[in-house]
């Protein structure tokens, strides 16, 4: 209780500080609504082409667009600090006052900034996935679906967490302005394509060493296209998928942190 009590003050101290400037909020709310919006116009331009990808038609391809704007999103609003981690908190030296506050070091460098104008992608993925379920013959707007929905979302965020923060504490070891953050990044996009259309190298990549078919192809896959219950298990798979992905970066963060010996001068 007094660590979710001091994470509490901490949230509360970081959005009081961002809504001062409610106008910047703005702006920078509508960029990030654009970045969605120029995701989803690319993807129109890619089925202008051809009516379906690897027998998943528009509809079904909207929505796991959709899906994965959401745990993006929710990355970029609460984690997106950890970008800042190998040059302003390890090479800078700024872990020092990090450490001397008796609070999770992982949360307080989250908490050091919350990117509330991110949050309108994930409103915005929220919309696109409606509008392409209702295009859907297999998803059903019930209780048990929306459930079902609210799970994996909350696991694909879990996946992105635990990716971001493992290969952000590789800069304990490996100091570096840029960090390993940025260029794993680009690799997401991999992510909300059927994972048959790549070479099996490659689908290995995104499904087992950077899990990033977790977030996004791979859960929404319960919701759309043909198949039985048999190839819904990569779907049903991603909560403990998200787990595991979160203890091994968890480990890999504590390890970071004993290697971690200041600026110095």
């Amino acid at each position: 209780m007094r660590i979710l009590r001091f994470g509490w003050l901490l949230l509360v101290i970081t959005l009081k500080r961002r809504l001062a400037y409610r106008g910047d909020l703005l702006v920078q709310a509508l960029d990030e609504l654009c970045r969605g919006a120029i995701n989803w116009a690319m993807l129109e331009v890619y089925l202008s082409k051809t009516r379906m990808v690897a027998g998943y038609s528009h509809s079904e391809l909207l929505f796991v667009l959709g899906f994965s704007m959401v745990p993006i999103s929710l990355f970029h609003t609460f984690c997106g600090n950890l970008y800042n981690l190998s040059g302003s908190y390890i090479i800078q030296g700024n872990l020092d006052r990090v450490l001397l506050r008796p609070y999770p070091t992982f949360l307080q460098i989250c908490f050091d900034r919350i990117s509330l104008e991110d949050l309108s992608g994930a409103v915005l993925g929220g919309a696109v996935m409606a509008y392409a379920a209702a295009g859907m013959e297999r998803f059903a707007f019930t209780p048990g679906h929306l459930l079902l929905l609210a799970l994996l979302l909350l696991s694909a965020f879990g996946v992105v967490v635990a990716v971001f923060m493992a290969f952000a504490a590789t800069g304990f070891w490996f100091e570096d302005r840029v960090g390993m953050v940025p260029p794993v990044y680009n690799l997401m996009e991999f992510g909300r394509w059927p994972t048959r259309i790549y070479h099996p190298a490659l689908r290995w990549l995104v499904s087992a060493v950077i899990p990033f078919a977790f977030v996004a192809f791979y859960p929404a896959s319960i919701f759309i296209g043909a198949g039985g219950p048999g190839d819904w298990w990569p779907a049903l798979a991603t909560p403990v998928v998200a787990v595991v992905a979160l203890l091994i970066a968890n480990w890999l963060w504590g390890r970071g942190l004993r290697r971690y010996n200041s600026a110095g001068s």
